[in-house]
């Protein structure tokens, strides 16, 4: 197994020690895992636009469950408009169930980003695009970044149901089922790195063509497993057929370069999530602890709560039971004085005797 191999089968399949299982209750849209806070889902006519700033700190802060979330497949694309602007789209599935679509690219537009929803503006890349190719066929040599336009390479994405919402102005020329699926990772790894690399639109060797196929490249391997559409009339990097701006080779030598540092910038995401997991699973432990002590606190609090009761109960019992007996004795004083009173009123009265025990009547 080569060194890259080795490298994406240790980065992109390795599942976070998230609590998330196949048998839970799969998440409806890729957009509600990035932006858990925002309630409503896309619906099929809404698209909603990522920066590279903003694709990273989603995929640090979002939903936990898109650390197991994997790119099943890639496309090229190329507009069938005069700019001849290529793209790549990216499918998105978790355990199994697709969730998403990405559309990567490079523009020179200033759209609203942060997850905003956003229509392109098609005339931008075609002014953009044409000046490039104006640069090169003239031979000027391409403005330095002091006096270039900042590039804007952005990530749109839409609901499953409607992935021709991302398609609809481009024609697909290369195509790559990844096998074994690169974690989700992949994409926000392989955007930061190239974006970066150039971060100013380069007119012969920064634009559209050269930003779609690194990406693709750092993806897919150099585009080792990057299938050519044989039934299209358009190749990549090359403009209306017939000016070649960016070669396969160029491309491939560029994904090369950036190759170490993608692999360094997946690992540094990997861990960063990994912390982020860990840390949310301590403070579930946490949580979890207190919620223990609380309820055992609760539960002494109860069971003195009862105890008292228990003991006002026997206390009651027993000044009731004293209260009988008093009442018991009481009853009992009354019937012997009732008696003696009785006994008393009924004995018959005494004959008086002298002093010799005779009755005193013998002397009258």
């Amino acid at each position: 197994m080569g060194l890259k191999s080795f490298l994406r089968s240790l980065f992109a399949h390795c599942s976070l020690p998230f609590m998330a299982t196949p048998t839970e209750e799969l998440p409806m849209q890729l957009s509600q895992l990035l932006q858990p806070n925002v309630s409503q889902p896309l619906d099929p006519t809404q698209k909603r636009l990522f920066d590279m700033t903003s694709l990273e700190n989603c995929y640090l802060n979002g939903n936990p469950k898109l650390y197991d979330c994997v790119i099943t497949n890639v496309w090229l694309y190329k507009a069938t408009s005069l700019s001849n602007h290529e793209f790549i789209v990216l499918n998105v599935t978790y355990h199994g169930r697709d969730i998403g679509f990405l559309r990567a690219e490079r523009t020179v537009d200033r759209p609203e980003s942060n997850g905003s929803s956003w229509t392109p503006n098609a005339s931008s890349w075609s002014i953009s695009t044409v000046s490039s190719v104006s640069s090169t066929s003239s031979g000027t040599a391409p403005a330095s970044p002091s006096l270039g336009v900042p590039a804007h390479d952005i990530v749109t994405l839409c609901a499953t149901e409607n992935r021709q919402l991302l398609t609809k102005d481009g024609e697909q020329i290369a195509h790559s089922t990844l096998d074994p699926p690169p974690s989700f990772a992949a994409i926000v790894a392989a955007c930061l790195v190239v974006s970066r690399r150039k971060p100013f639109y380069e007119l012969l060797s920064g634009q559209c063509y050269w930003f779609a196929g690194v990406v693709i490249r750092l993806i897919c391997d150099d585009g080792a497993r990057l299938e050519r559409i044989l039934d299209t009339k358009h190749k990549e990097g090359e403009w209306q057929n017939f000016l070649r701006v960016m070669s396969g080779a160029r491309m491939n030598a560029g994904a090369e370069k950036l190759r170490s540092k993608y692999t360094a910038t997946l690992l540094q995401l990997r861990n960063q999530a990994t912390t982020r997991v860990q840390e949310a699973g301590r403070q579930v432990e946490l949580r979890e602890e207190a919620e223990r002590q609380a309820a055992e606190e609760r539960s002494r609090r109860e069971e003195a709560e009862r105890k008292a009761e228990r003991q006002v109960a026997e206390e009651r019992r027993r000044r009731e039971e004293a209260e009988r007996k008093a009442e018991d004795l009481q009853r009992m004083l009354n019937e012997l004085r009732a008696g003696l009173s009785t006994a008393a009123g009924t004995a018959p009265e005494a004959t008086p005797t002298d002093g010799h025990g005779q009755s005193s009547s013998m002397y009258a």
